[in-house]
């Protein structure tokens, strides 16, 4: 106001200086006026590092199933933004307020997948929010790290010892980040370069320079270095088992791939 400055009817500074994400008045009636405002509260959130406040947290859970009602191309684009921001793994606020059943319902059976292996310490779910941390804010390289292990639940096998194999999850993996995308609306150029990466996320080859000629071939030129970022945020989110090694891998695979390009 010109003559007495900053009118604040709902403490909006205090909430700001709290680091809190807040419905203004009730927010059960802000969320049933535009459900998409309940992906917004969390990719706010995210984008900010700011805690979603008690009564705004309790009616996301409430209306979320309103999300149906939600064009895909909106969701999308709050979905990229939240994962694009400085704290990706806040997908899981998402997830607990049952926001991401209603467009990914194949990442909720991730969170309940339990991988009992000396490679991994969290469940599939876990291990892709902290992979998502680990990999720089570009998009193809998000959205890949989001749906690089999609295809584990379905792979799931549990040896008579007790420990759990996911044989074949990059290729049962592809298939699905095809359908998620399309259904999501993604463009033709994403789908291609996710999907792919994806499939190859954990390629392994001998450290030789006809191995990874190879490998450049079958991922593809422009794909190679996405595909080495994808695997060092893949081995930062498992277990320290064998880390130094596997790290040792891909270094010797990076250096041959940089020595081939030169010659």
């Amino acid at each position: 106001n010109p003559s007495s400055g900053l009118v604040d009817l709902f403490g909006g500074l205090e909430d700001i200086e709290r680091k809190i994400i807040r419905c203004v008045g009730d927010p059960l009636e802000r969320f049933t006026e535009d459900a998409l405002r309940i992906m917004r509260a969390v990719r706010f959130s995210a984008q900010l590092g700011f805690a979603i406040e008690e009564e705004t947290r309790k009616a996301l859970k409430v209306l979320a199933p309103n999300l149906k009602h939600v064009s895909a191309e909106r969701i999308q684009v709050e979905l990229v933004k939240l994962l694009m921001s400085p704290h990706p793994d806040y997908l899981r606020v998402a997830y607990e307020a049952g926001i991401t059943a209603e467009f990914l319902p194949e990442f909720d059976a991730c969170m309940t997948t339990s991988q009992n292996t000396p490679h991994h310490c969290y469940t599939v779910g876990e291990h892709i929010l902290h992979s998502l941390c680990h990999v720089r804010a570009d998009k193809v390289l998000r959205i890949t790290m989001l749906l690089h292990d999609i295809g584990k639940p379905v792979v799931r096998k549990t040896d008579e010892n007790g420990r759990d194999h996911f044989k074949m999850h990059g290729i049962a993996g592809e298939k699905m980040a095809a359908q998620i995308l399309r259904r999501l609306k993604f463009d033709n150029d994403t789908i291609r370069k996710v999907t792919k990466l994806v499939r190859y996320h954990d390629h392994r080859m001998p450290v030789t320079p006809a191995h990874v000629r190879r490998a450049v071939h079958e991922i593809g030129e422009d794909l190679f270095p996405l595909y080495l970022e994808v695997r060092r945020a893949d081995v930062s989110a498992q277990s320290m088992y064998q880390r130094e090694e596997k790290i040792a891998d891909i270094d010797g695979v990076e250096k041959l791939y940089h020595e081939i390009l030169e010659r």
